[in-house]
């Protein structure tokens, strides 16, 4: 550290050159060090991470130098804080385990500068490019049920389609009624899926019907089973299941839970959801609406079983027929 004259105290006469000779030599050290400062790396900054959800998740961060860091079945929510040259970029990947939607978020110096919410969800920036900062739209809104607040199924104005006997998930231990009408044949192949998304056995419209709707049956997926615990196991674990068949269509959509109430199955404990989804302009799909029904039920085994029925707006006119599903089911 250079010292001042005034701080520096002299105990022997020396030659006027001397002295001027140290001044020139602090003057050139000072020129060299503004210089080295100025040609340097810029100091770090602060970049933080915010991963939340209603369950677990594996997240991934992509940090400079090329270094990766993975944690494994993360409880959210997940924070974490790093210090970060400009210019490097960063990177997080979050899955909800389950398949349960998750949200990430990044701020740099407390600037929300990405946001993502999905199965995968996905944020990334480099620090001083505000370029790459991409802080909205913030998500989908999203309105979502609350275990304390009980909206009641309503009995859908209409004909529902006509009974053409039953259909028996052993796997699920459930059975309810096979329908005809606008509804084709059962499958009991495991239906192709993302995250958990699958049904043991399921109906799906019919083709030239112009739409696609379908009904099916499963067990709770076994990664959401710790949300089957306590008093409110069924509306939890009903709410991570139907998180499991919640497309993301765009930032601009809006999902709304219209139903949320516990039943009767049977002689059976159950809960019932119903999930509105309002398509964006951004949306890239010629519907505009959909209604995901799903039910949960008390087999009295470890992983309870549910139906699920999903109708697009072209579909409406057999809303009827989740009625009509929903009180035939039987536990085998």
């Amino acid at each position: 550290m250079p010292y001042s004259r005034e701080g520096h105290r002299m105990r022997a006469a020396v030659p006027r050159w001397v002295g001027g000779l140290g001044v020139a030599i602090l003057l050139c050290y000072g020129a060299v060090f503004a210089a080295g400062s100025a040609g340097g790396a810029a100091a770090p900054v602060t970049v933080s991470y915010l991963i939340d959800g209603g369950g677990r998740a594996d997240v991934a961060l992509e940090l400079p130098g090329g270094r990766r860091e993975e944690l494994k079945d993360a409880a959210l929510p997940f924070r974490r804080e790093l210090d970060v040259h400009p210019g490097r970029p960063v990177s997080v990947i979050a899955t909800g385990v389950g398949g349960i939607l998750v949200r990430c978020e990044m701020q740099i110096e407390d600037e929300i500068v990405s946001v993502n919410v999905n199965h995968v969800a996905a944020c990334s920036a480099t620090p001083g490019d505000r370029s790459t900062y991409r802080s909205a739209p913030r998500g989908p809104a999203m309105e979502f049920a609350q275990s304390d607040k009980i909206m009641k199924l309503p009995r859908y104005p209409g004909k529902s389609s006509p009974v053409i006997g039953r259909l028996t998930d052993r796997a699920a231990g459930l059975s309810y009624a096979r329908l005809g009408g606008g509804w084709g044949s059962p499958s009991r192949e495991q239906q192709p899926g993302f995250d958990g998304r699958t049904l043991s056995l399921w109906v799906e419209s019919r083709p030239e019907r112009g739409w696609f709707a379908v009904y099916g049956s499963d067990r709770l997926s076994p990664e959401l089973l710790e949300r089957y615990r306590g008093e409110r196991r069924l509306f939890q674990a009903a709410m991570a299941q139907m998180e499991t068949f919640t497309l993301i269509y765009s930032p601009d959509s809006i999902y709304v839970d219209v139903v949320s109430q516990p039943l009767t199955v049977d002689g059976h404990e159950a809960w019932v959801l119903v999930r509105q989804t309002r398509m964006g302009a951004k949306a890239d799909t010629t519907i505009r609406s959909e209604l995901q029904t799903l039910v949960l039920i008390d087999t009295g085994k470890e992983r309870p079983a549910y139906l699920y029925v999903e109708m697009p707006d072209p579909a409406y006119d057999y809303l009827p027929d989740v009625n009509r599903l929903i009180s035939s089911i039987r536990v085998l």
